[in-house]
């Protein structure tokens, strides 16, 4: 539970709930099997040589592609962190508090780059969110690593 309160926008409630949905993540060999399942993979049509990408299939579980985008939304608003998630990481580990460094980085760099590219705040929420998967399966793998 450590692993992912040290991110911005996720607390026990969001935690117990991502842990709850994924159950096992022995199920998931990769972060692209846990984007899949959550329903934040990009949909494709392709015909004739051509693809084009669609938005997120949104087919699978939907309380958990719910709790990211709204784990996202709530972390969205800058870099800086608050004495919440300063007194939340101060109990981790600090291979935990690396990851979700890494992750607000790059999550608040491709926020910026999506919005001022013109792209519509949800659709970057999302994108995002997407993005985040990836950050919380490893810290669920170091969690169970340890």
């Amino acid at each position: 539970m450590q692993a992912l309160t040290c991110y911005k926008g996720i607390k026990h409630l969001f935690v117990l709930t991502m842990v709850t949905e994924i159950g096992d993540l022995k199920r998931f060999a990769h972060p692209r099997r846990l984007v899949s399942w959550a329903g934040m993979d990009i949909r494709e049509y392709a015909s004739g040589g051509r693809s084009t990408w669609l938005g997120i299939t949104r087919q699978d579980n939907r309380y958990l592609r719910t709790a990211l985008i709204e784990a996202k939304q709530r972390g969205d608003r800058s870099a800086t962190l608050g004495k919440d998630v300063k007194a939340r990481r101060a109990e981790s580990r600090s291979e935990y508090v690396g990851i979700a460094d890494r992750c607000l980085r790059r999550l608040n760099k491709k926020g910026n780059r999506l919005l001022l590219a013109g792209k519509h705040p949800n659709k970057v929420k999302v994108a995002c969110a997407r993005e985040m998967v990836g950050f919380v399966w490893e810290s669920l793998n170091q969690a169970a690593a340890a």
